[in-house]
């Protein structure tokens, strides 16, 4: 699978976080949903909720290095998946969908040109706006278990010790430390992505060559941001507090701690509120058209 991370900020001069919330989830993803070739759309909205308080005295614990104001830098990501990348550079290519009296005809309705209203605009281009699209490897740890009642879902960010080689770094955060990790009590699903060191991996043949995240200004504002963090585990739980009691776990706690501090330079945690639109399916595409 391909899968693309794509962190988005509000246009702050219209919206409120909740405003924008109502504005991509109620009405851009029921376009977006629609990319060509998708196989699984998930988008993720940071919690207003107050998750330092609610890991109480466990945060001074677990985590090291936050970046300040990390919740500034973006509102919201979805997560996308296809086949490929080639399908995921022609997702946004128009295909005749809509039945008509003449047959299948391309739907004139479909757009998303609401995106310079939603997102932060960049003043001077054609209805331009910041993202930072990046590809992500993901490694399927303990597959999602999603129950009746709102899910609780943390992003679990973390940045790479420089002392630890790249490739040892990702061997023992899938090994050892995904391991203990899947045991922790109440987990109901476990995911770890690592982000595509070529930061214009998911941007090239999606956006146009000339657009703004090409430019100086585009990659310096990009790499600014993955500078932050260099992956990301996607932890469920039924409730904070649930993740805090098996965090605590005395057999699991020392170990996953002396990992941390031996892996991870920076490692923290945001809530997130999961809104499924598409259902990942990573299974083989069917020689049909499928959603």
């Amino acid at each position: 699978m391909y899968k693309v991370f794509a962190f988005l900020k509000r246009n702050s001069e219209l919206l409120t976080h909740d405003e924008y919330r109502a504005g991509h989830v109620g009405y851009h993803c029921c376009h977006s949903r629609r990319l060509k070739g998708i196989r699984g759309y998930l988008v993720n909205i940071w919690s207003n909720a107050n998750l330092g308080e609610a890991l109480g005295p466990l945060k001074n614990e677990i985590v090291r290095n936050e970046p300040a104001g990390f919740t500034e830098l973006w509102d919201g990501f979805p997560q996308v998946y296809f086949d490929d990348w080639q399908s995921w550079s022609r997702a946004a290519t128009a295909e005749p969908n809509r039945a008509t009296a003449e047959g299948l005809a391309l739907d004139p309705d479909w757009h998303m040109d609401d995106g310079p209203h939603l997102f932060d605009a960049i003043p001077g281009t054609q209805g331009e706006f910041r993202s930072h699209h990046l590809h992500m490897q993901e490694h399927q740890i303990l597959p999602v278990e999603r129950c009746e009642q709102k899910a609780t879902k943390l992003m679990q960010f973390f940045r790479r010790n420089l002392a630890i080689p790249a490739a040892t770094f990702q061997s023992t955060v899938l090994g050892r430390y995904a391991y203990l990790t899947a045991k922790l009590a109440g987990l109901n699903g476990y995911t770890v992505n690592f982000r595509d060191s070529d930061n214009e991996a998911a941007m090239h043949g999606f956006f146009p060559e000339n657009s703004w995240g090409f430019s100086e200004a585009g990659r310096t504002h990009r790499q600014s941001f993955c500078a932050l963090w260099d992956g990301a585990g996607e932890m469920f739980f039924d409730s904070v507090a649930a993740f805090t009691a098996a965090r605590t776990d005395p057999e699991l706690h020392l170990e996953l701690s002396a990992l941390e501090h031996y892996l991870f330079d920076a490692i923290w945690y945001v809530e997130v509120d999961e809104n499924v639109i598409v259902m990942p399916n990573r299974d083989p595409a069917p020689a049909f058209y499928y959603r």
